[in-house]
């Protein structure tokens, strides 16, 4: 059974196209950041994108390939294909506001738990569910700090 992640909005002082330009700047071949944070694509295949994440929260990694579909200014979609949960889907979605750019996030997650159904439900809702809100925070705070900077950059490998 699968558990909506919270929602998470903010407003970003910049243009939606170079909000997106931030966002949507996955590197091939790129190092993680110094906090061993990154996003490296490992396939293009059209507008589909293949993507290694690498994740903190605390002092653990996680490690996920997601395909990542691009929607030029409007929104960019994740879907978890491998990594510790079975199932992940999230969207962020960009709309342009008085003086910048606001992003709307939501998702959904599944655990689950072998000969024991329900516990997978229960450990998503109370355990992974706030960990996950805390990562997707953090990203949405780097996006924010990369678009509104001058110059260029990524915002998965920011920090080198």
């Amino acid at each position: 059974m699968k558990v909506k992640l919270a929602t998470q909005s903010t407003t970003i002082n910049a243009p939606r196209s170079q909000v997106f330009q931030r966002f949507a700047s996955f590197k091939k071949d790129k190092p993680p950041s110094e906090t061993g944070e990154g996003a490296t694509i490992l396939e293009r295949e059209g507008g589909r994108l293949l993507v290694e994440f690498v994740s903190r929260d605390g002092r653990r990694l996680y490690r996920t390939l997601e395909e990542v579909m691009p929607y030029p200014e409007e929104r960019i979609t994740f879907r978890h294909l491998e990594g510790p949960l079975q199932h992940a889907s999230e969207e962020f979605r960009l709309s342009e506001v008085s003086g910048g750019t606001h992003i709307t996030y939501k998702g959904q997650i599944e655990c689950r738990t072998p000969f024991l159904p329900g516990v997978g439900w229960l450990l998503a809702f109370l355990y992974v569910r706030p960990k996950y809100g805390n990562v997707v925070k953090r990203h949405l705070e780097m996006l924010t700090k990369a678009a509104e900077a001058p110059g260029t950059g990524d915002m998965m490998n920011e920090g080198e």
